[in-house]
Parts: C-alpha cells; structure tokens; sequence
C-alpha cells in the first residue's frame, strides 16, 4: 500500500510507433539523480526483459523511446519524470535484465553547442525563450530578468543558459536560480520558492546527516581592471574588499566590461563577495524518499547539526520493493 514512508514508483514506455509498455510489475529497481552544474536530469530504470505479444521488450523498445515515471504517497500517482532514452543496456544472463538510462528533454542542451547574436535591448527571458524555441520546448520563466546589451554566445548550450544569461542576472541581482525540466515545460525560478516545504526529523525521515566546511573558493577580494593598453597592461580602476583580516587576501581580478559602468562593475562585484566571502557549510542529508523534493527546493532539516532551511544542491534515489532512500547535498 503506497503511502509517505512508503512511496510505490510506476514506469511506463511509449515507442516512437505509439505503442506503450506498463512496466512496473517486472521492474527491478529506479535510481535518479540531479547533478550540481548539471541541467538534465537522469533516471535509470531496470526491468526483465519480459515477453510482450510477439517480441521480447529488448527487441521492442529502443533509444529515444519515450520513458514516464510516476510516484504515488497514498494521494494517487503523478508524474516525477518525462524523458527519452539515452542508453540500453541488457544483460542476458539467467535474470535478463534491461536497464534504460534516460534524460529529460534538457540532455539536448547539455549536449548541443550554439553560436548566436542578439541586438542590444531584449531580457533574460526573451533571450532564453528564442533559445528554448529553436529547440521546440517551452520555457516557464519566474526568475528575476534583466535587459542586456548585444549579446554574443557560443558554446554549449546549457553553459550559455547557467553562465552568460542566468549567470549573469544571479551577478547583478544576487539571487539563486534553478532551472530544469517539467512534463517537458522548462522552469526557470527561483531556488526555494516550492510551495511545500518537507521537514526531515531525526529518527523520523532522515536517517543521517553530515556537514562539511572549507575554505575553498572563498573570495575577500576583487580587483577591477579596465582594458589593455597597447603594451599589454592594464590599469586597476577599482578594489573591493571582504573579511580580509578574518580570512586573509584570496584576490581575483575581474576585467570590466567595455559596456557596463564602473558603479555596475563595483556591484557584481560586491555581490560575488556577499556570496563567497567566507567559509561555506555544506551538508549531505540521507532520508527516506520523498518523491516531490528536486534539485532546488527549499527542504528544513531538524537531524544532527541540522536546524533550518536549506537549498537543496543535488539529489540522487535509489529505489527498490524493500528500499526507497534519497541523498542529497544542500546549503543555507
């Protein structure tokens, strides 16, 4: 009987032809994951290789098949995952086991590369809504926007999308995103706006905590350079400065853009600094699975040296009949 402390995973496949295979009576076991810096998320899913009709599903079903996963907490199943398969594996030894890796529809922005201009003028979400459009999907875009200056980007899609454009809002506004897929829609919002916040207790939902503190990548400096001259020098325009006496000089030099003001310039920086000017605390959490809780959502955690809420980074399930656990890494 599914229920919270017991949630039951149901899977289905749809073929490029139409046809669609219930698989969850010969499943063996889910394991999902999203990644820090990553876009797409991942779902493996391991089945028999049970006969359907005429053929056996290994001769059925192929890359780029359509993968649904649905999870049910006692309310009914809803749809935790919509994606295509990216890999099949099958193993024919005396189980016969086909295990389907699969990714959401943000795996083409991962793996594809783009170069393209935009004049002077359009925001955010008008940038990142032509991007999704030429891919054929549709963004939900509630984060905050900005208007750009001629834009020119190149590279790999999901680098344009995290670094030149979200990224660069997040510099200016000082405010977390997260971006990822929905029943095929792209969300782009604020992290830790989920309208339910789940609580994990010690000895109730979390199973164990561990936290981890360091020094790397903190930043109590920033030196503000303009252009080169014709030597290859260039001139230092601004400094600004953290906890230095606290943490000592951890110094990066950042070039001011041709097109931005120094005043523009002083405020990222700042911002960086707000951002990693001291030690940060990141902890590991591992629970009994909640289906609902992704990459981005705000979770309160009440276990070990656990009492608040927090960001949740990165999340990976490992599903079975006797086992539904989830771990995941979060921060303040």
């Amino acid at each position: 009987m599914a229920s919270r402390d017991n949630p039951e995973y149901s899977a289905a496949i749809v073929t490029k032809s139409g046809a669609r295979y219930n698989i969850t009576s010969i499943m063996t076991g889910v394991e999902t994951a999203e990644e820090e810096g990553q876009v797409a998320q991942r779902v493996t899913v391991s089945f028999f290789n049970a006969p359907n009709e005429s053929a056996y599903l290994n001769d059925a079903v192929n890359v780029m098949d359509r993968m649904y996963l649905y999870a049910n907490d006692g309310n009914g199943p809803k749809e935790v995952f919509r994606g295509f398969i990216w890999e099949i594996e099958y193993s024919s030894d005396l189980e016969k086991i086909i295990s389907a890796t699969c990714y959401d529809n943000l795996i083409f922005f991962q793996e594809s590369e783009e170069s393209k201009f935009f004049a002077k003028g359009q925001s955010t979400s008008q940038v990142t809504s032509s991007l999704c459009a030429d891919w054929g999907v549709k963004q939900n875009y509630t984060y905050d926007s900005i208007t750009h200056d001629k834009l020119t980007l190149q590279g790999t899609l999901s680098d344009i999308f995290l670094n030149d454009l979200l990224g660069e809002v997040k510099r200016q506004k000082g405010t977390r995103f997260v971006m990822r897929s929905r029943e095929d829609i792209i969300d782009i919002a604020p992290a830790g706006q989920n309208s339910a916040v789940y609580t994990l207790h010690e000895k109730e939902m979390a199973i164990s905590t561990n936290s981890r503190v360091s020094m790397s990548g903190v930043i109590t400096k920033i030196k503000i350079v303009g252009s080169t001259d014709d030597s290859g020098a260039s001139n230092t325009i601004a400094v600004v400065t953290g906890k230095t006496n606290e943490y000592g000089t951890l110094q990066k030099i950042r070039q001011k853009d041709s097109d931005k003001s120094l005043d523009a310039a002083k405020k990222e920086a700042n911002t960086e600094i707000s951002e990693n000017g001291a030690p940060k605390k990141k902890f590991e959490v591992e629970a009994v699975d909640i289906p609902w809780i992704r990459k981005g959502d705000k979770v309160k955690v009440e276990a070990g040296d656990m009492n608040s809420n927090f960001i949740v980074l990165g999340i990976q399930r490992k599903i079975k009949s006797d086992s539904k656990k989830m771990t995941f890494t979060c921060e303040y």
